[in-house]
């Protein structure tokens, strides 16, 4: 036999008790009924027993309906529950004040139907909510649960974030490669010149297509390679000018040092690092006035360092201490504080790579990864089975 739903509950506000019996008795058959005589009690019975829909007068002693409703909407335990104003016949104001806090009104004395449709309205809407309410915990219980999926994931799937980038600049180097070849097709003098616009832009088309395929084929390959931390960086940024909002509204300033020394590493595991650095800054600079990417490699004989620097929010103490924790999030400070930041040191811990981070609220934030060729290239072997055993954790 199947368990009956518990029924939503109503608390009628009103200092009349005839008022209130009206209400018991066109409601009772359908909700459960709770009362209060006065505003300070409606706050401390809506806290206390949480119901579905409150009847809320507005004239009454103590605290008139007005204040207790300020009070309720101002409190994240009861400022979801929603208020139906009870005002008197010809009280047009006090109806067009509550409908500014409220969520609907009905004049007294009651028309008992209406009375009860306004009430069941208002409270299957919140029973809807509540339901939504619901579904998005669970779904957040199953983001978590996921998490390590969506890191692996993470890694696979920047060409399709930046789709309709690519789509974008595909299409600009098509039409003008179309028009040019419109024009050239007409007998005039500029013949020649149109024709090397067409070729110009074909050769555009060309870039665009073999930086995707390599990004592509790279991603792919767990195996060792010689890299070039300076060439992965320059491929990187010619891959994020598919963004548009990278292309067009961020200043770029890249200071590469020349004498770096190769090391031997999964090209993955380090392209995916320094998007993330990149996306972690862009991120962050998404409110700021100024917005300037400043990247820099430099070698001292011992240690690389590859510093990422943004001009964004910055962070809090706070928010450094949780940096790499996946399931710590800021909405109103920096951003890219997530997966990625989590990915990145699941990637490079194997390989002893050093992150560190500075960061002045208003200001912006630099990370910076300090990396010891030397010891990666001496140790590769054991540095890549760590490597490849860390994206199996987070993938399992």
């Amino acid at each position: 036999m199947a368990t009956a739903e518990p029924r939503q509950i109503v608390l009628v506000v009103d200092d009349v008790s005839r008022n209130v019996d009206i209400c018991e008795e066109i409601l009772s058959d359908h909700y459960d009924i709770i009362t209060a005589s006065n505003g300070k009690e409606a706050i401390e019975v809506a806290t206390e027993e949480l119901p579905d829909v409150i009847l809320m007068d507005l004239m009454m002693p103590v605290m008139d309906g007005m204040t207790a409703i300020g009070h309720l909407k101002a409190d994240p335990r009861t400022q979801d529950i929603p208020v139906i104003v009870m005002s008197a016949m010809g009280m047009t104001e006090d109806i067009v004040q509550g409908l500014d806090v409220a969520e609907d009104y009905i004049v007294k004395p009651f028309e008992l139907r209406e009375l009860l449709a306004r009430v069941r309205s208002t409270a299957r809407l919140k029973q809807a909510q509540d339901q939504t309410r619901e579904m998005n915990l669970h779904l957040e219980e199953l983001v978590k649960k996921r998490t390590n999926q969506l890191l692996e994931q993470e890694k696979l799937s920047i060409v399709g974030q930046f789709a309709a980038g690519i789509v974008h600049n595909l299409s600009g180097s098509l039409q003008k490669v179309m028009a040019s070849l419109e024009l050239a097709q007409m007998d005039i003098d500029e013949r020649d010149q149109f024709l090397q616009s067409a070729l110009n832009s074909s050769l555009e088309m060309r870039e665009i297509i073999s930086t995707i395929l390599d990004k592509g084929r790279n991603e792919q390959r767990l195996d060792r390679v010689d890299l070039s931390l300076n060439d992965v960086i320059i491929k990187a940024l010619s891959f994020w000018e598919a963004d548009r909002y990278f292309k067009h509204e961020v200043e770029k300033r890249v200071d590469l040092a020349g004498d770096l020394p190769l090391i031997k590493v999964v090209h993955a595991h380090w392209s995916q690092s320094i998007d993330n650095l990149i996306k972690n800054a862009l991120e962050a600079m998404q409110q700021s006035s100024q917005k300037c990417l400043t990247i820099s490699t430099q070698y001292d004989g011992n240690l690389v360092e590859l510093a990422v620097s943004d001009t964004g929010a910055g962070m809090s103490r706070e928010t450094l201490e949780n940096l790499f924790n996946p399931f710590y999030s800021t909405k109103t400070e920096g951003g890219g504080t997530g997966l990625g930041l989590t990915s990145l040191k699941a990637l490079l811990d194997p390989y002893g790579v050093e992150i560190k981070v500075k960061s002045t609220l208003g200001k912006g934030s630099r990370f910076s990864l300090l990396i010891n060729p030397e010891k990666i290239n001496l140790k590769y072997p054991a540095a890549t089975r760590s490597a490849e055993r860390s994206m199996a954790s987070i993938t399992n």
